[in-house]
């Protein structure tokens, strides 16, 4: 409990990842009851309201049909947010138990591991996903999120690696073996406690990054998508803005573009505010402070003397 409150603590004091942990909480919290709390109707079609500018009716206007654009917005986050969290999850999981058993068992499973981790670092992976998806009809989130972290976890498990083979070498991993201590109680209670923050830091990272690679899938029409999802309504807004002569359709457009941005920017300053907040090094580098520089005071005697 000491532990989480320490946590909650240090996030605190760093202002920028607590602001972006607010934001990103909140449109958790938004796609999870917004849809118990809002209602939506996509059946009736209202031709006379449609490109309504925003108003009490309506918050963020209606579409081309004359729908709101509210409750659209509201049911269509919980698709966004669950792929870039369940992606995020697998490639984590993935990247910290190869990353781990290669730099904790070392020798031809570091090098088999290594070599593969490398090679995903260096291929592109949306052309690869893009041949996943094309040769197996994947329906579905969970699907899609899991065709998104395998080839994802390359770079996590390289510095998943590099920590461990170093935090491997201390004292206190020295000492739990020489007490005949079981490797996972080396790995989960000695060396996981100290690599905890990088975890956090690049599980964040990976929701960013996920949910970039899914937008990606589906604008390019390889994921299945439901009626509310944010790319349906910013690519039906886009086409009927017919490229920016249909002006009153702007507004469509500029709603989901939006959304993805204090989306994403909520994830960018969380995850960059992480690290000094979670890093005791940075912390403790943050606290020390410059001396100050002492004035230098002529007393009256060396003045009348000039």
């Amino acid at each position: 409990m000491e532990a989480i409150k320490n946590f909650f603590r240090t996030i605190y004091n760093n202002k920028q990842a607590f602001v972006g942990m607010c934001i990103f909480i909140f449109l958790c919290l938004v796609a999870i009851f917004g849809p118990m709390i809002v209602e939506l109707d996509l059946t009736d079609f209202d031709f006379m309201n449609r490109y309504q500018p925003p108003s009490l009716a309506h918050p963020f206007g209606t579409d081309f049909v004359g729908n709101d654009l509210f409750s659209q917005i509201i049911h269509g986050a919980s698709d966004i947010i669950f792929i870039g969290i369940l992606a995020s999850f697998f490639l984590t999981v993935m990247g910290f138990t190869l990353g781990t058993l290669a730099g904790f068992v070392g020798g031809a499973v570091d090098s088999v591991i290594s070599l593969i981790a490398d090679v995903l670092v260096t291929i592109p992976g949306l052309p690869i996903q893009l041949i996943i998806v094309a040769i197996f009809p994947f329906r579905g989130l969970v699907a899609t999120a899991f065709v998104l972290s395998i080839l994802s976890w390359g770079g996590m498990a390289l510095a998943i690696r590099g920590q461990v083979m170093s935090l491997k070498q201390r004292d206190f991993v020295l000492i739990c073996r020489i007490m005949g201590l079981s490797k996972f109680h080396i790995v989960f209670k000695e060396i996981l406690p100290n690599i905890t923050a990088l975890v956090i830091m690049m599980f964040v990272t990976g929701i960013h990054g996920a949910i970039n690679g899914s937008v990606a899938l589906m604008m390019l029409g390889m994921v299945a998508m439901n009626p509310t999802n944010w790319v349906l309504i910013q690519g039906n807004a886009f086409s009927h803005a017919a490229g920016g002569m249909n002006t009153a359709a702007l507004w469509n457009v500029a709603v989901p573009v939006l959304a993805f941005f204090i989306l994403q920017l909520s994830l960018v300053m969380f995850a960059t505010g992480l690290d000094e907040a979670l890093n005791p090094r940075l912390r403790a580098a943050k606290r020390v402070k410059k001396p100050k520089k002492q004035r230098t005071q002529v007393t009256g005697g060396a003045a009348s003397g000039a």
